[in-house]
């Protein structure tokens, strides 16, 4: 099965974070599966929809990291990027879509309905290699 990670966390202040969870997260599942990672902060949209169409995934699993920025003069709500994201997934995929991360875990219920993935992992994302099987 081929599996694509994605990162769409693109916030760049204080500073670009990498996507460590989903190397773990990748670890968790086995090795008779290929799995790619995507980090949106050095990929565009048209990129992606290149990998997609190039690796044809199975299962695409999301990186909900933050809910928001945390800044009070400029908020930023990332939710609605993640619901994006997942609008443009919908549209050149047919892959089953799993959200996690730790935006996701602090409000599964709302943001699983707002974002209309097919699956969610609340805490640990390891849990995803599970899923998988």
């Amino acid at each position: 099965m081929n599996i694509l990670l994605i990162s769409p966390n693109t916030l760049q202040a204080p500073y670009p974070v990498y996507p460590i969870g989903l190397d773990y997260v990748a670890g968790s599942v086995s090795a008779a599966h290929e799995v790619r990672i995507v980090d949106m902060n050095v990929e565009t949209y048209e990129s992606l929809e290149r990998i997609i169409k190039e690796f044809q995934p199975d299962i695409i699993g999301v990186s909900c990291r933050n809910i928001d920025n945390t800044e009070a003069g400029k908020s930023l709500f990332c939710v609605n990027e993640y619901r994006d994201i997942i609008r443009r997934l919908r549209e050149c995929s047919k892959a089953v879509i799993v959200c996690g991360g730790s935006g996701f875990t602090i409000l599964p219920g709302p943001v699983f309905k707002k974002l209309g993935a097919d699956y969610g992992i609340i805490g640990e994302g390891e849990r995803f290699g599970l899923l998988v099987e």
